[in-house]
């Protein structure tokens, strides 16, 4: 086991990538086994997303060395004054050696220096990384489930109302789409929207579309060909069926067949859709934070990471 009295804690770099993926696999590994599954493959995604918000918030990327081998990362990332921890992972061997608490608080004194208001996390099911977060102020706000299912039942999903008007690309919406994101999710998300139409999220073929009404912009979602569909949100929760099957469609156009979807549990509008068609709940996570924040019965996030 290595001796963590020699660790020593320093900004992540670009070289820290491919050490902090096999840490991350090795511990969620660990934790699923943990739990009497079998893990799922590895995927380049969170790669992807690792590198972005490793250009977006570099003060708030952090990683543990010790000898020069790294043994842990923390990242974390803040829109407007809302702080979310995107990462936290520490090898499987050095669990409750105390490089967890430390990586937080890092990641928290950036949240700090840039002026957060709110301080929260996707927790796994493991106790003891839930207290980690409960010590730090974050305390559950809901349950997230990842959903997994097919997409074609969701094409059936009801078409929108003759007012709304489906839209597919919003690249030219940005002004709108941001004053959606300060009602519904809390702050505004520049960097990451552009991000999602550069394609950042995966090397898969990727869309984005929307939903207007009267010609204003009412709702937003992003889709990948691996089957992974968000964010979306919508100023009316009723719209993310909309949204919904227009991702859908796409996915059939293109031979996806299934995929996941991650859905934060008091979201009864998306919750009910998905069930409906079929999909069935293969894991869930919490989320956890200082005080209530954003309106996720109509903000459906990009999963346990970007949020």
């Amino acid at each position: 086991m290595p001796d963590v009295k020699a660790a020593r804690y320093r900004p992540m770099e670009e070289a820290d990538v491919s050490a902090a993926m096999l840490i991350r696999k090795a511990a969620m590994d660990w934790l699923t086994r943990s739990e009497g599954r079998e893990p799922p493959p590895w995927t380049p995604r969170h790669s992807n997303i690792l590198r972005h918000l490793l250009s977006t918030d570099a003060g708030g990327s952090w990683v543990c060395e010790v000898a020069g081998t790294v043994v842990g990362f923390s990242q974390a990332h803040v829109r407007g004054d809302i702080w979310f921890l995107a990462q936290l992972f520490v090898l499987p061997e050095l669990h409750a050696a105390g490089v967890g608490g430390e990586l937080l608080r890092l990641a928290q004194q950036y949240g700090g220096a840039r002026g957060a208001r709110v301080y929260s996390v996707v927790a796994s099911t493991s106790p003891a990384g839930q207290a980690l977060y409960m010590r730090a102020g974050m305390f559950a706000i809901g349950i997230g489930y990842r959903m997994m299912g097919a997409f074609e039942p969701l094409t059936a999903l009801a078409e929108p109302d003759k007012a709304a008007t489906p839209l597919r690309g919003v690249a030219e919406r940005q002004d709108e789409i941001a004053a959606l994101d300060r009602q519904v999710f809390g702050a505004e998300r520049r960097q990451d929207h552009a991000w999602y139409l550069s394609g950042g999220m995966s090397d898969a073929e990727s869309t984005s579309f929307g939903l207007t009404r009267d010609g204003s912009l009412a709702g937003y979602g992003y889709a990948d060909t691996d089957g992974f569909v968000a964010p979306i949100a919508a100023y009316d929760p009723d719209d993310q069926r909309a949204l919904l099957r227009t991702a859908a469609e796409w996915l059939a156009e293109r031979g996806v067949e299934r995929g996941s979807i991650w859905v934060v549990s008091y979201n009864h509008t998306m919750m009910s859709a998905l069930l409906a068609a079929g999909w069935r709940v293969g894991g869930w996570s919490f989320l956890l934070a200082s005080e209530p924040f954003g309106q996720f019965d109509r903000y459906h996030p990009a999963g346990g990471i970007l949020l």
